[in-house]
C-alpha cells in the first residue's frame, strides 16, 4: 500500500505543480494586457468570416456586434449552410433592417463530404477573399464581439513571427444547474491547457495573410472535420507561431444540460485527440489526476481504518493540497477574467465557491469524457452525423438542411447514438 500511495503521491504532486506553473503562464498573460493604457494602432485590412448552420440564440447579438466594429476597414462574410436553414432568412430580414457596406452573404456550396461544414464554408470564403486582404479572422454565432474586438484580436499579427492570433471561451453561468458548472469549471481548467500546450479557439481567431493564402491551410482543412486545433501544426510548418489574446476573452453565458456537457467536453477531446501533437499529454495527466486520486482516497480509508493516521491524514493532505493548487489557479485567473470583462462594460457574476464544489467530480467527468473520446469514431454535430476514421479521412454519413432538434425525431434519436 505504501508503494501506491508514494506513486500516486508524486503523480498528484506533479499535476498540482503543472497547473499551478500553467495558472501562472495564464495570469502573466491577463496582467500584461490590464497593464496596457491603449489600444494598438494597427489595423490591417480584414475579412471576417461567419458561418452559419441554425439560428443560434445569440445571434442578433453577434451581428449588431461583429458590423459595428471600431475598425478602418473590414469586410464582413456570412456564408450560411442552406438556403433553407432559418439563419438565411434572419440575417437577411437583419440586414435590411441594419445595412452595413461592406456585409455578403452566400450560401454554401455542396461539399464532396469529407470535411467539417464549418471547414467548408471557411474554405469557400478564404477562396472568394479580395487580394488586398491582410488578415483573415472567423467566429462563431454565439461569441457576441464587442466594439473593439476585431482591433484587439489582430493586434499580435504585427509580429512576423505570429501567423494565428486567439482568442480565449470562458463560460460565465448564470444558472448553477450541474451541467453548466462542470462545463464552466473544465473549461477555466483546460484554458490553462490550451494557452500552455498552443491549442487555439476557433470561435474567435484571426490569421496573417502568409497562413490563410498558403495551399496548406485550404487543402487541410478541406479534409479535417474542425478548423481550430490543427491550426497550431500548420503554423508550425509555415514557421510562424500562436499567440492568446486576453483581450478577446469571449464571454459565453448559456446554460447546458449535464448530458449535452459531457458530449461538448467529448466533442472537444476527439479534435484534440486528431489534430494536436500534445493529445497524448492531455489525456495521460486526465486519465493520471483521476487514477492517483482515487488511489488517495481509498488509501487514506485503509490507512484509517488500521489505525495508521500519519499515513491517512498524509494521503489526505495531498489531496487537498492538490486541489487547492489548482482551485488557487482557477480563483486567481477567474478573478483576472472578470476585471477584462469589466473594463471593457461588461460584467458577470463569479461564482467561485461553487465552482470548487464542482471540481473534484469534474476530474472523473473529465477522465469518462477522454476514454469516450478514445472510442469515438461517429460524431453527430447540430444534427449532421460524421464518422471519422483518422485526422484526414472523415465522411459525411447523414445530412440535411438544419431543423430544429424538437421538429426532428430522427436527428433526436441520432444525438443519444453518437457524440
Amino acid at each position: 500500500m505504501l508503494e501506491l500511495a508514494t506513486i500516486s503521491v508524486f503523480c498528484l504532486l506533479c499535476f498540482a505543480l503543472l497547473n499551478l506553473y500553467w495558472g501562472q503562464r495564464v495570469a502573466r498573460l491577463y496582467q500584461a494586457h490590464l497593464a496596457q493604457k491603449s489600444h494598438s494602432s494597427y489595423t490591417p485590412s480584414a475579412a471576417v468570416v461567419l458561418s452559419l448552420r441554425g439560428n443560434d440564440p445569440f445571434l442578433a447579438d453577434c451581428l449588431q456586434g461583429l458590423l459595428n466594429q471600431d475598425y478602418p476597414a473590414y469586410q464582413v462574410k456570412i456564408v450560411v449552410d442552406h438556403i433553407d436553414d432559418p439563419a438565411f432568412a434572419f440575417v437577411t430580414q437583419y440586414l435590411a433592417e441594419h445595412e452595413h457596406p461592406h456585409c455578403d452573404v452566400s450560401i454554401r456550396e455542396v461539399s464532396n463530404g469529407v470535411c467539417g461544414l464549418k471547414n467548408a464554408s471557411l474554405v469557400q470564403a478564404i477562396r472568394e477573399v479580395d487580394n488586398d486582404i491582410e488578415v483573415l479572422a472567423w467566429l462563431d454565432a454565439d461569441v457576441i464581439p464587442h466594439r473593439s474586438w476585431l482591433r484587439e484580436l489582430v493586434s499580435p499579427l504585427q509580429d512576423p513571427e505570429v501567423g494565428v492570433a486567439s482568442g480565449i471561451r470562458w463560460y460565465a453561468p448564470r444558472h448553477a444547474n450541474p451541467g453548466t458548472m462542470v462545463r464552466h469549471a473544465w473549461n477555466t481548467a483546460a484554458m490553462m491547457q490550451m494557452v500552455a500546450l498552443d491549442i487555439p479557439w476557433g470561435g474567435s481567431i484571426a490569421l496573417s495573410r502568409e497562413i490563410f493564402t498558403h495551399p496548406q491551410l485550404t487543402n487541410s482543412f478541406s479534409r479535417m472535420l474542425w478548423d481550430d486545433t490543427g491550426l497550431k501544426v500548420i503554423a508550425d510548418q509555415l514557421g510562424r507561431r500562436v499567440a492568446f489574446v486576453p483581450a478577446t476573452t469571449m464571454v459565453n453565458r448559456e446554460s447546458i444540460s449535464f448530458d449535452s456537457c459531457f458530449r461538448y467536453m467529448t466533442r472537444q477531446l476527439v479534435n484534440a485527440r486528431y489534430y494536436h501533437p500534445h493529445w497524448w499529454l492531455v489525456a495521460g495527466l486526465g486519465l493520471m489526476t483521476a487514477v492517483a486520486q482515487t488511489a488517495l482516497l481509498v488509501l487514506s480509508v485503509l490507512f484509517m481504518l488500521q489505525g495508521d493516521l500519519t499515513a491517512a491524514a498524509s494521503s489526505a493532505g495531498v489531496l487537498l493540497f492538490a486541489n487547492g493548487c489548482v482551485a488557487v489557479a482557477i480563483f486567481r485567473i477567474s478573478l483576472l477574467v472578470h476585471k477584462t470583462v469589466t473594463a471593457r462594460g461588461e460584467h458577470f457574476q463569479r461564482q467561485p465557491l461553487r465552482t470548487l464544489g464542482y471540481l473534484g467530480i469534474t476530474v472523473y467527468i473529465f477522465a469518462a469524457a477522454l476514454l469516450a473520446a478514445m472510442r469515438t469514431r461517429t460524431i453527430d454535430w447540430r444534427g449532421v452525423l460524421y464518422h471519422v476514421t483518422d485526422p484526414f479521412n472523415v465522411q459525411i454519413m447523414h445530412y440535411e438542411p438544419y431543423r430544429h432538434p424538437e421538429a426532428n425525431a430522427s436527428l433526436l434519436e441520432l444525438e443519444h447514438v453518437s457524440i
